[in-house]
């Protein structure tokens, strides 16, 4: 007998597969953008209180 073409299982083995992966991709930018975020503040911060480490503040 043949196998009868069936769209839903092609469809729940590519979602199977796309959600990690999506997932993934989604946690990877948003620890890529809080890296960079806090690399900005603090780069930020340093340059506007160099002039002061010299006075002891």
């Amino acid at each position: 007998m043949e196998k009868k073409y069936d769209g839903r299982e092609d469809t729940i083995n590519y979602l199977k597969a796309a959600v990690p992966i999506s997932a993934a991709l989604v946690l990877f930018l948003v620890s890529a953008g809080f890296i960079a975020y806090k690399l900005i503040i603090a780069y930020r911060h340093n340059e506007r209180w160099k002039d002061y480490d010299e006075c002891g503040i």
